[in-house]
């Protein structure tokens, strides 16, 4: 798969197949569109591109934008990799590059370095300053320059069209273990280990204190959480509080992981990636410590009975 990271280096193509969009965590629709148009490429003996942007223009347009990345970057591109893409272009996402209409981006972008035969795009799908590009832009646009224009089935779970946002809203109403079934797997993240107050050895509950290793990376609502830890090969099943940690009157968000096995050593001075498999509770506010180790006494046993369900359920 060829990457181009900028308009300036990317040598116009005679012909292709193309998609375009942020493509944030590429979820199952998104995957139906993709596979959708390296099959095309395959069958016209033609690239099969995707137009995509960093950073997520919701970034650039928005005045306190909160991190709302399901994927980075580079785990976006491992996955389009995979998927079959022959070309990616990133475009990066400014003020300026914010400002090109629809016609400009239709034309210098779409029509001269792509000449496309096909473009594939959800008819939800829009471009160019203050979203001029809609659909129906982009229709008289293929129409007057004899290009199909497909238009994907909107892939569907319970009633619900999949997309980013949907999947987004999931995670922070914490419903971890609804997000397989529109992203495909567990919604999960790098992480890197972190300084903490090491509190959690004198409940003989030790945990590693971690951020994700991409800044902009959505993080899960507070609570307890089942989740799987993959590191050095192995993985792990754990147990995972993310929030303010009421009971001893802190306000700072911290994420910490405490590893269900007797066979790990440790976390410290190590990178994971962990997922997040369900939230088993609300973070709440205890009268005294002992309290606290009680309850998490009972929330290991919870953990440890989810596990076989997940276990059966996902064959993880």
């Amino acid at each position: 798969m060829e990457i181009i990271k900028s308009l300036k280096d990317f040598k116009k193509l005679s012909n292709s197949v193309i998609t375009v969009g942020n493509y944030d965590g590429i979820h199952k629709g998104h995957h139906d569109v993709l596979s959708y148009i390296v099959e095309e490429g395959k069958k016209r003996n033609i690239p099969s591109c995707l137009i995509t942007f960093d950073p997520n223009p919701f970034y650039v347009l928005s005045d306190k934008p909160d991190s709302i990345n399901l994927h980075s970057l580079d785990e976006k591109l491992e996955t389009l990799k995979e998927i079959g893409l022959d070309i990616v272009l990133i475009i990066p996402f400014d003020k300026e590059f914010s400002l090109m209409s629809a016609q400009m981006f239709a034309d210098t972008v779409l029509k001269d370095l792509f000449n496309p035969t096909l473009i594939s795009v959800g008819t939800n799908h829009y471009f160019g300053h203050k979203k001029e590009g809609d659909f129906e832009f982009l229709k008289a646009f293929c129409s007057d320059n004899n290009i199909e224009l497909h238009t994907p089935v909107m892939r569907e779970h319970k009633g619900s069209t999949i997309s980013s946002s949907l999947i987004r809203s999931l995670i922070l109403d914490g419903n971890s273990s609804k997000v397989y079934d529109y992203l495909g797997r567990f919604y999960g993240f790098n992480a890197t280990v972190v300084s903490g107050s090491n509190r959690g050895k004198t409940m003989n509950y030790p945990t590693a204190n971690f951020i994700p290793t991409f800044e902009n990376q959505l993080l899960p609502s507070t609570g307890v959480y089942l989740t799987r830890v993959f590191l050095d090969g192995e993985c792990y099943f754990g147990m995972m509080n993310a929030g303010v940690r009421p009971t001893f009157n802190e306000k700072k968000f911290v994420m910490e992981v405490h590893i269900l096995s007797d066979k790990f050593g440790n976390l410290y001075d190590k990178n994971f990636y962990i997922e997040f498999l369900d939230k088993i509770r609300d973070e709440k506010k205890f009268e005294s410590k002992e309290l606290l180790i009680k309850q998490i006494e009972k929330d290991k046993e919870v953990c440890i009975e989810l596990i076989d369900t997940f276990k059966e359920k996902y064959e993880i």
